[in-house]
């Protein structure tokens, strides 16, 4: 059975939050690869490497999907998401050439955050699916995918937060 929007569910408005989802997935998966890109250095990378493959793999599925039921996609709002990310970079962090140690403490909490909300569209989706003629069984696979990630960000988030705010003295002198 092809995905289709039944009357029973409001097209329109199913088509906003798809896209609001997507608009949050495009902004997740640019702060991600950059998380990748500057933390590869250090023992969380890989999580942080996986965690990006799963996020631009389900970026991609949504944009599929809102194709497929298709609704709009509003590429205006990934434009802008894209663009909001990049001026949140331009943080005043005391530091100008290199990384504040705190970056990464706040960049897993904010990316714990939004897997957390994209887990609530995948559960909402879960919940549509057999309206939508979709599997239900793909909303919970990414379910879980979007626990496991939140895991392996809160593992970040403890590299992270053991080592920011410390003060590293010589005491040779």
């Amino acid at each position: 059975m092809a995905p289709h929007i039944p009357g029973s569910i409001d097209a329109q408005l199913l088509g906003l939050y798809l896209s609001d989802h997507l608009t949050g997935a495009t902004a997740g998966l640019a702060r991600i690869e950059r998380m990748a890109e500057a933390f590869a250095d250090t023992p969380v990378s890989a999580d942080i490497a996986r965690v990006s493959a799963e996020i631009r793999r389900e970026r991609d599925f949504l944009r599929g999907l809102i194709h497929d039921l298709g609704v709009r996609q509003r590429p205006y709002r990934q434009a802008a998401a894209w663009l909001a990310e990049r001026v949140g970079r331009l943080k005043l962090n005391g530091r100008i050439v290199r990384r504040s140690p705190m970056t990464m403490v706040l960049e897993s909490e904010l990316m714990r955050a939004a897997i957390l909300g994209k887990l609530g569209g995948w559960q909402t989706l879960e919940e549509l699916a057999p309206d939508l003629g979709l599997d239900r069984g793909t909303f919970v696979k990414l379910g879980d995918e979007a626990r496991s990630q939140i895991e392996a960000l809160s593992r970040v988030h403890e590299h992270a937060r053991r080592n920011a705010f410390r003060i590293s003295r010589d005491i040779s002198g």
